[in-house]
């Protein structure tokens, strides 16, 4: 992994900044990341009070701006981000509607899916908000996208479909238990999730088939719930791959505090549940991990309201600096394909 500028000094910079193509100015088209881009990100615009979603290559520079959620005055939030694999076409868990018109966007209004192509500018919602999607991903072959979203029971099952929201199907049916977060692996044939049974401690299993299910985390002590959330402390959340697919990160919420985010360490295992390690802990809330060629990139919030980007090695070494900066300026960073 080569030096690099920290993205978060970048993005400071960027946001201060008083030229006009300014990518965190308001702007009203789409746009695709660029051929050496490798990190989008989601980030509150200058001015703005909703998320947009940027790119930029590994050194944080340049920074383009890929939706321009509020054009027209339309209300709108992204949350999460899946791309295809070509990377112009992508999914976005998204609040579209102000629907108890409070005058803002929360989970009160639901979170839609949205397919959106962003080099012709064109977006097409497959999935209601009401429907609460919860997570999403897009197949190394192109074909299906996989998500979780309300279903029996009012809990979370995971859905599969083609890109344009035809030929659905259903994963999972329980009235009892939460799957949810999926992630693909790299071969396109099976998936890994996060799984709440009750109210119970999430763990990580493993999706074989609709009757083939396997835990591959058995999750942490303790019992303390952590407020406004379905996490229990111990309990194993959102889970992906490593780019070989012989290895899994995942987070495990390690105490509660910390400004109402509890403290989460980044862990990693094989899918069969052994060499269990953990390749960032201690103090802090780590968001969810996403692994890619370069290594593991994922954000870290302290109880000030600082956030950091921060991308390691496989094994948890060569840490990159970081800098800190307000919260809202760098969110749910991902490798882009």
């Amino acid at each position: 992994m080569r030096s690099r500028i920290p993205l978060l000094f970048v993005l400071l910079t960027a946001a201060c900044a008083r030229e006009t193509d300014n990518p965190f100015a308001n702007s009203g088209s789409t746009t695709a990341p660029p051929a050496d881009a490798e990190i989008a990100f989601l980030s509150v615009p200058s001015g703005g009070a909703a998320r947009d979603l940027f790119s930029a290559d590994e050194s944080g520079s340049p920074i383009t701006r890929l939706t321009a959620c509020n054009r027209e005055g339309r209300p709108c939030d992204v949350l999460e981000t899946a791309f295809s694999p070509e990377r112009a076409r992508l999914m976005l868990r998204r609040r579209t509607q102000d629907t108890n018109s409070d005058g803002r966007l929360s989970a009160a209004d639901g979170e839609s899916l949205v397919f959106t192509d962003l080099s012709r500018g064109t977006e097409q919602i497959l999935v209601e908000g009401t429907q609460h999607v919860s997570g999403v991903d897009w197949g190394p072959a192109g074909s299906r996208v996989v998500y979780s979203a309300l279903g029996e029971g009012n809990r979370e099952d995971m859905f599969v479909m083609d890109p344009n929201g035809s030929n659905a199907d259903r994963l999972t049916a329980t009235a009892d238990i939460d799957e949810r977060r999926p992630r693909i692996d790299p071969t396109g044939s099976v998936a890994i999730y996060e799984r709440i049974e009750g109210s119970g401690k999430g763990r990580i299993f493993l999706f074989l088939s609709q009757t083939g299910q396997q835990p591959i985390t058995q999750g942490g002590e303790g019992t303390e719930r952590l407020t406004g959330t379905p996490y229990t402390v111990g309990g194993d959340a959102d889970p992906d791959y490593a780019p070989d697919g012989r290895t899994i990160v995942f987070r495990r919420l390690t105490s509660t505090g910390n400004g109402g985010l509890g403290n989460w360490d980044l862990m990693t295992v094989k899918p069969d549940g052994t060499d269990l390690r953990v390749v960032a802990g201690g103090p802090g809330y780590r968001g969810a991990a996403d692994w890619g060629p370069l290594g593991i990139v994922f954000t870290e919030t302290d109880g000030t309201g600082q956030v950091r980007v921060v991308v390691i090695g496989n094994d948890g070494t060569r840490r990159t600096p970081v800098t800190a900066v307000a919260a809202s300026l760098l969110q749910y960073p991902r490798w882009l394909p």
